[in-house]
Order: C-alpha cells, then sequence, then structure tokens
C-alpha cells in the first residue's frame, strides 16, 4: 500500500553538536501496508518543537542512529489501518503525540508519559521505516510517528482521534501543536502543579511550552503570573495570553555569578506577599533553574520542563540551607502528566470557548522550507507549523 514515493524532511548527522541538519527529499518506504497495531497517516500539517531540535543536533548515535526523520506534533487523516487497530477508521482525523509499551508498572501506575521504555520508543528512531535514493536505511517512529515525512507509519498509541471535534482540514493543520509543547506547558499546570485561584505562578521562557502555562494558568484562576523572557514580543504575547507581570531578562548578565540571586529578586519584588508558589522552568538554562529556586516560598515547588544545559557545567549550585528550611520541591515534569487522548479534547474545547487561542502563536511554512522555520523561531515565531 505504501510503496510509492514520499517527501520528508530527513536528519542527517551534524557536523558537529546542536548544527542540527535537516534535508527535505524524497524516501521510499521499505515496507507496504500497517502492521497490527499501526496505522498509516496522510500528514497535512506538523508544528516544530524545541525537542526535534533537541535531538536532531545530537551526536550521532547519542540518540539513535541517523539519517532518521524526526517531527512529533502531526496531523492528518487516516489512509490504512492495522488489523488489530480499533481507535480510528480509514478517513478519521487525527492529532499525534507520544507513544508508550502500556504494560510496564509506570505506564499502569504512574501514567504512560513515564514509560519504562519511552526513551527508547520515543527518541532512538530504530525502526527503518524508509530508504533515501541511495538506498540508505533511514529511521522513523520519533515519537511514535515521525510526522516530518507526508506518510508515515504510526503507533495507535500516538494517535488522537478527533473525528467530531475537528472535521475541518485547515482546523486540522492549526491543531497540529496541541500534541508536545501546548499539552506539556498547559497540563504542567492543570495536572501537576492543580494550580488554584490563590496560587502564584512563576514561568520562565515563553516558547509554546511556557505560554501554554500561561493560559492554562490564566483558565485556573492564578492570582498572580509571573513571565519570564528576554524577546520582549514574546513578553508582550504572554500579556496578551494572560501574564500579569513580566521581567524582560536582557538587563541581567546570565554569566555572572550574581544572576540567579538577582533574578530572583525582582520575581518575588512584583508579588506584595513574596508568595511564589510554582515555577515552571522551560529553558533548561543553569541560572534560570537556580533563580526558581531561590524564588520560591516555603512548600513551594519547582516543575523543570527544559532540558538542563551545562552553563558552564551541569552542576546547579543549589544552597540546601535555603532548599532545605523552606522545604521546597523539584519535579522532573515529562509532558506535562497527560494523557493525550484525555488532554488534547480539553485544549480543543478551551480554544472553542475562547480560552485558549494558541492559534496566536503559530506561523505556517511549507515543509520544504524548514531552514527558514527554524531561523524564525530564534527571534518572533514561537510556534512554526509545516505544511505538507
Amino acid at each position: 500500500m505504501a510503496d510509492n514515493k514520499i517527501s520528508a524532511v530527513v536528519a542527517y548527522a551534524p557536523a558537529e553538536p546542536g548544527k542540527i541538519d535537516l534535508r527535505y527529499e524524497s524516501l521510499t518506504f521499505t515496507r507496504k501496508d500497517p502492521g497490527p497495531k499501526e496505522v498509516l497517516v496522510n500528514m497535512l500539517a506538523v508544528g516544530i518543537c524545541h525537542s526535534d531540535i533537541v535531538v536532531g543536533g545530537a551526536p550521532d548515535g547519542m540518540m539513535g542512529a541517523y539519517p532518521k526523520v524526526l517531527g512529533h506534533e502531526g496531523a492528518g487523516r487516516v489512509q490504512a489501518v492495522g488489523s488489530d487497530v480499533t481507535s480510528v477508521r480509514v478517513g478519521d482525523p487525527v492529532l499525534l503525540s507520544y507513544t508508550y509499551c502500556g504494560s510496564c508498572d509506570l505506564c499502569t501506575d504512574d501514567g504512560p508519559y513515564y514509560c519504562q521504555e519511552f526513551l527508547g520508543m520515543n527518541v532512538a528512531c530504530i525502526d527503518k521505516v524508509w530508504k533515501g535514493e541511495k538506498g540508505t536505511e533511514v529511521g522513523g517512529k520519533f515519537f511514535g510517528q515521525s510526522s516530518f515525512a507526508n506518510l508515515s507509519m504510526v503507533d495507535e498509541n500516538s494517535i488522537v482521534n478527533v473525528k467530531g471535534l475537528v472535521d475541518d482540514d485547515e482546523m486540522l493543520k492549526k491543531c497540529s501543536p496541541l500534541g508536545c509543547g501546548l499539552m506539556t506547558g498547559s497540563g504542567a499546570v492543570v495536572n501537576t502543579a492543580a494550580a488554584k485561584p490563590s496560587d502564584v505562578v512563576l514561568v520562565t521562557g515563553l516558547g509554546a511550552v511556557g505560554l501554554g502555562a500561561i493560559m492554562a494558568a490564566k483558565i485556573q484562576g492564578c492570582r498572580a503570573i509571573l513571565a519570564v523572557d528576554r524577546v520582549p514580543s514574546r513578553l508582550d504575547m504572554a500579556k496578551q495570553l494572560g501574564a500579569t507581570h513580566t521581567i524582560d531578562t536582557n538587563h541581567l548578565d546570565i554569566t555572572q555569578d550574581s544572576y540567579s540571586a538577582d533574578l530572583a529578586g525582582e520575581v518575588k519584588a512584583l508579588i506584595e506577599d513574596g508568595k511564589i508558589n510554582f515555577a515552571l522552568e522551560t529553558t533548561g538554562a543553569l541560572p534560570i533553574i537556580n533563580a526558581c529556586i531561590k524564588s520560591l516560598s516555603k512548600r513551594g515547588k519547582l516543575i523543570q520542563i527544559g532540558i538542563p544545559i551545562p552553563f558552564p557545567t551541569s552542576i546547579i549550585p543549589l544552597d540546601f540551607q535555603d532548599f532545605f528550611g523552606g522545604t521546597k520541591q523539584i519535579e522532573i515534569n515529562y509532558l506535562g502528566d497527560c494523557v493525550a487522548k484525555d488532554h488534547v479534547p480539553k485544549m480543543i474545547q478551551w480554544y472553542n470557548e475562547g480560552k485558549f487561542p494558541f492559534d496566536k502563536l503559530i506561523k505556517f511554512y511549507p515543509a520544504k522550507d524548514v531552514a527558514q522555520a527554524l531561523e524564525d523561531m530564534k527571534t518572533d515565531v514561537i510556534k512554526p507549523v509545516l505544511v505538507h
């Protein structure tokens, strides 16, 4: 069934760490039909997530071998289903998220977002789904989907059937980013923090994850929502979406030892009682992580979402007396503790009610223009969406 040529954005081993090498080219499927629990999806669009950039910039072998097809915020329609697939039928509109084994103790007890096999199933791209024009095997199944291809074999567990919720193709394209970044940020507020109207929420880094958290904190009615970033347009967007206070960090030198204490001081000065209940950290920059910890009030919790960036090392200079005396907490968070099949429809409902205007963050690009989309992410574009 899938023996035709397809187009895809293919990741090749970077010349140096962090220098992602993406090429738009033609591929051929290595097998014709979906396996028992697979779904062949005709992709309409895919959001670019920071995780695509991190994995695509990793040295060969660190997060699986190259070449491979990334993409994990896909949207499309079902073209064929495997023999054991029960959640979708041919023609159904679908949004895509992460995959999981569904049988380990963490899947069953904690939630599939903490699956014991998560990294292997979502990041490694072990399944050689395609071949390149020179016969080179190309890895797929990134997050169970590899939606940087316009036609892909997808794990059934990655699929959210949105039939009856999103039947229009243009709206389906618009909803593609709901499968990861926006879900992670909003879920961290609603599920992990379970934020209340009496809470103060600090959000550092205003990409899709951070702005998703801002919108969710407004939905929860939090009494104060603090947004931290160094891009003025993103701070302005945070205000539009619900932030009550903003801090532009351009006047602070992140290389200085005093950075964390200075930023924490500015954060606490914005709230009359100085009480910060939750910090949602999305940048991964160690001085900012430490500033979040210093900002928290007693029993406050840091919800760490961003992947830590060594700056200059991977060690956080934690003031343990402050941490212990304040009985503060740190939690590493995956995907906002969200079961995609439950949370994605919730975000669509919020959008329809005018509470979650995620479309303000989106800019569409033809898939062949992926390089321009990546460049624009460095400045004003928050969520580029590639259209196949």
